[in-house]
Order: C-alpha cells, then structure tokens, then sequence
C-alpha cells in the first residue's frame, strides 16, 4: 500500500474514531440532562391522586379490562408512576452507554431504585412507605433492564424515553378529573341555590355541610361514594373558604360569584369564628387536591407569615382549624366505607363538637421574635407539647375519628 493510501486510510479511521467519541459524550451529555430533569420533575410534581387520575386511563381499564371506576383510578395512578420510575432505568442506561456491560449493568440497576426511592422521599418529606417502596424499586429495576436490553441501539432507547415521558406529561395532572370538576360544580350549585334559607354563624355552617353530604350521599347510591365526598368538600372549599382553590384544581370560577362568596363566609362560622370556618374548610379541600404533608406545609406557612411584622401573628387556634378539616375529609375520602359513614354521620344531628373542638386556651397572635424565643420555633418544646394538646383535643371530635379496622 502506497504512502498516499496509509494516510487516507488513517484520516478515515481517525474522523470515524472523532464521531464515535463526539457521539458517545453527547450520548452521555444528554442522558445526565435527561436523568436529572426526571428526577426534579418526580420530587417536585405531586404524586396523582386516585381520584386525579386522567379519564382516558380510568375510562381505558373500565373498558377493556372491566375493573370497577374507583379500582381503575388506583390502577392507573400507579401505573402512571411506575411509568416514572421505570424511566429512571431507560434513561441511566443511555447516560451508561459509553461503559463496558459489566460496569454500566451493576451501575444502572443500583442507581435507578436509589434515585427512584430518593425522589419519593423528597416529594413526600418522608422515607416512602413499604408499599411505595416496593413500587419504586420494582419499577425502576424494571426499567433498568429494559434500557440495558436496549443499549446496542440508541434510537430504541431515545423512542422509548420520548414515548414514555409523552404519556406522563399527558398523564401526571395536577388538576382534578373532568367528572370530579363536574361533580364540585353540580354540588356548588345546590348549595348557592339554597342560601336564602342558611341561617348564621355555627348553624349555617353545618347546614352547608349537612346539604353537601346529603346532595354527596344522593349521588353515591349504586356506585362509589368517594367521588361525591370529594365534590362535597371542594365545594365547601371554593364557597366557604378561598375560591383561589379552584386554581389549585386547574379550574375556573364565575368571578362574578366571589362577592356571593364572601357574604356567605361573613356570615358563617366555626366555634363563633369566621376565620376557623375558613382554615377548616380550605385544608379539608387541599387534601382532595395534594395530600396531608403538602397540605401541613401550607397551613403552617400561613401561620409563619402571619407572625411577621403586619400580620395576625402565629395561631395555634388556626392550626386547631387545619388539622381539624384535614382529618374530616381524610375521614371523608379514605375509602368508601369510611366515606359512607361521615356521609350518614352529617345527617344525623350534627353540632359543632362534632366538627372542631374547643379552642379554649391555645395561643394566637404570637410575633415571629416570640415565636422563636418562648416557644422555641417550630421544633421548640413547647410547640411540641402545644401541638401534641391539639391532637387530643381531636381524637374527642366524632367526624375527626378513624373508623377502627376492620
């Protein structure tokens, strides 16, 4: 071979040897990019509830496979989020794809379950529980094998990423379903259409309530009560509350309703109080919509920014009223048998012990410097001990309490 023909030789091999390292580090580039945006993404993005699941996927296993509504709306929320973690998988092996098998195997089967668990523990503030654990080591192993299966062929493994996060993003809302929305309207509605014969204070509060559950219980006959609970307390929630609630849910309001809002809540209260009415009645509704860490986070950094100077200050009557309508509608909600029995609770001879408890006692109008320094800030011993006070007082309050198990 001529001198001429080594170098032209060379050149080739030397230009294919620069696109194959140029390719491998934007192979590599991207699947850190891509890995990393999941992984903010699934520990910033809510987790969907059962009732939030998209009705395309409820209406698809109602249809096909024939499962109930509300067993339909579990199955596909976990689907859903096993989708999530498996991605974890597909994209650590692209990330891998540069390294030998037996370094990227052991590699990406070890990370993906670590990132998978360590994006739940984020979103939710706590180490997930068994059966989330088991979910997001499940899937994302599962992941993890079907990336390395797919690893001699970038393109399959860039097809199934793109196909997967297309589906979540289609998939994961926020928002609440197209029948829950319909179901909260339909109850708004009622209750708007009744408030020439709401009484005051107390009384008109639990007639609100005792007319959502009865219009819940009406619209639960034969099929699961859990959907009109839901509406009940959203109801509640946007008309007795803070209609920015609505937002929360990915809806819309009549604007032109609001001032009918607020004469309703300036009339109507809780142990005497417009504002208890109101904190009761906003967390109840933020549990349909997140979930109970998220919606403690809320209702405590209200009360922080209270405490600043201008503010009402830090209220543990206030956090009094979270709690309470947290576990109402936590009882309300949790399964259809728990949700049958506030159903028939609120019928029967409600009064306003049955909803909060006495406040009697428990500090409010505390300053951010008093806060931290008497009470020692939100870990302080004090604040425990309050708190710990606030949850026995609940655990006498009939609607707050847990059905036992059976």
């Amino acid at each position: 071979m001529s001198d001429s023909n080594v170098d032209n030789a060379s050149r080739v091999f030397g230009n294919r040897s620069r696109i194959s390292k140029s390719s491998n580090s934007w192979t590599t580039f991207a699947g850190f990019l891509a890995t990393l945006s999941l992984f903010v993404a699934v520990s910033v993005v809510p987790d969907p509830r059962p009732l939030s699941a998209p009705d395309w996927s409820i209406q698809a296993f109602e249809s096909f496979v024939g499962l109930s509504e509300s067993l339909s709306r579990v199955v596909s929320t976990i689907l859903l989020r096993g989708m999530a973690f498996g991605l974890f998988g597909v994209l650590l092996s692209m990330l891998f794809m540069r390294f030998p098998l037996r370094w990227a195997g052991p590699s990406v089967l070890l990370l993906s379950p670590v990132l998978a668990v360590g994006s739940q523990w984020i979103n939710h503030g706590y180490f997930p529980a068994p059966v989330q654990l088991q979910l997001s080591i499940a899937s994302a192993t599962l992941g993890a094998l079907v990336g390395l299966a797919l690893r001699r062929s970038l393109l399959c493994i860039l097809g199934l990423g793109v196909f997967v996060a297309a589906i979540l993003a289609w998939g994961l809302s926020t928002g609440i379903s197209d029948n829950l929305d319909a179901a909260a309207r339909a109850t708004g509605l009622h209750l708007l259409d009744s408030m020439e014969n709401i009484p005051d204070g107390d009384e008109g509060y639990i007639a609100l309530m005792k007319l959502a559950f009865a219009f819940a219980e009406d619209n639960s006959h034969g099929t699961d009560p859990i959907v009109p609970n839901q509406a009940a307390i959203l109801a509640l929630g946007v008309i007795l509350g803070e209609e920015k609630i609505a937002e929360v849910a990915g809806r819309t309001i009549d604007l032109n309703r609001v001032a009918e809002f607020n004469a309703i809540r300036s009339r109507t209260t809780l142990r005497g109080r417009h504002d208890l009415s109101r904190h009761f009645s906003v967390c109840a509704a933020l549990i349909v919509l997140t979930d109970e860490t998220r919606t403690m986070k809320i209702a405590i950094g209200k009360e922080l920014k209270d405490s600043l100077p201008g503010g009402s200050g830090f209220s543990f009557v206030d956090m009094l009223a979270n709690r309470a309508g947290m576990l109402f509608a936590l009882n309300a909600t949790k399964n259809p048998e728990s949700a049958r029995r506030i159903q028939a609770l609120v019928g029967t001879g409600t009064v306003v012990a049955d909803i909060i408890p006495d406040y009697e006692g428990l500090p409010e109008g505390i300053s951010r410097d008093d806060f931290q320094t008497d009470f020692g800030g939100l870990g302080g011993e004090r604040t425990r001990n309050i708190n710990q006070e606030i949850e026995q007082r609940l655990t006498t309050v009939l609607l707050l309490q847990s059905q036992p198990e059976r």
